[in-house]
């Protein structure tokens, strides 16, 4: 004995449940009756048995062999009311598809403005990053060069400092040279005459005069050697806090650029989402309509 399929049982059991109640068949209806839970197969069947249905019924004008005329009309004002409910659910289900798929498009085409306005001030913010951070790396280059530049100088201010206070230290010794010397010709001139005597006070005093005034400038050159070394620390000091603060400006710059461009893709993350939904939403219209069309042929 050849086994029945689950289709062939399901399209005899509405037979059955038709004849038997007067009522369309429907999956839980006929799942009870075959024994098998298979809603894709029962409902294929119900479908081709429907349609079987409304076939014979066009064909024989509503006479259905056994079946009296009151009952056939029946069956007919149900199948029409049947069809009638089924086409406005069709047709009600359309309309909210399309009034979800005009909403998705306004919001698509929102979060569509919306995307290229942020990737328009992302680039401009970018943009304006990239000229600041170009500037400030200018300007730490620039810093860094007169930094440098005023360290040679300290440097250089600073050995001529040491030159100059070992030729102060030479002068000194030269000084207490001379002045034995002098002591010395003190001395023996104190045993010249007193012309001689007097021109040697004269020749003492000039000397005298000569050293003071020179200790004099070597004292003064020192003093704005030291004042333009402390002038050229405190430049360098700024220098470098001005430098580091540039170093912090970049980091930050760097870190709020950052935070643009995943804002920028979380949103055209969020654009693909929207666009996959209005797809499968365009699916479903598609193949709603195309059962409809079958339906109707």
């Amino acid at each position: 004995m050849i086994k029945k399929s689950t289709y062939t049982r399901a399209r005899e059991a509405c037979d059955a449940f038709f004849v038997e109640t007067g009522q369309v068949p429907t999956i839980d209806a006929i799942k009870p009756l075959i024994g098998v839970n298979s809603p894709s197969t029962i409902s294929s069947a119900i479908k081709d048995w429907k349609l079987a249905l409304a076939t014979t019924i066009k064909t024989d004008q509503g006479a259905l062999p056994g079946v009296p005329a009151v009952l056939t009309e029946a069956i007919q004002g149900c199948w029409q009311l049947a069809l009638a409910e089924a086409r406005q659910v069709f047709n009600a289900k359309v309309d909210e598809l399309k009034a979800q798929q005009t909403a998705l498009e306004a919001q698509e085409a929102t979060l569509k403005v919306e995307s290229e306005r942020i990737q328009h001030l992302l680039q401009l913010a970018e943009q304006a990053y990239q000229d600041e951070i170009k500037h400030l790396r200018q300007e730490n280059d620039r810093l860094s060069a007169e930094a440098q530049r005023l360290s040679e100088q300290s440097e250089h201010h600073r050995s001529l400092a040491i030159e100059v206070e070992k030729t102060n230290a030479v002068l000194t010794e030269t000084i207490r040279q001379e002045q034995d010397k002098v002591q010395r010709l003190a001395v023996q001139y104190d045993k010249e005459h007193d012309w001689a005597l007097k021109r040697i006070e004269e020749e003492k005093d000039n000397h005298r005069l000569q050293t003071q005034q020179e200790m004099l400038r070597y004292q003064a050159e020192t003093k704005r050697s030291k004042q333009d070394l402390e002038l050229l620390q405190a430049k360098l000091d700024v220098a470098i806090t001005i430098n580091e603060q540039n170093r912090d400006r970049i980091t930050e710059l760097e870190h709020h650029l950052s935070e643009e461009k995943l804002k920028l893709a979380e949103v055209t993350l969020q654009t693909a989402h929207l666009q996959k939904e209005l797809n499968d939403k365009d699916e479903r219209i598609r193949l709603l309509g195309a059962k409809q069309n079958k339906r109707t042929k």
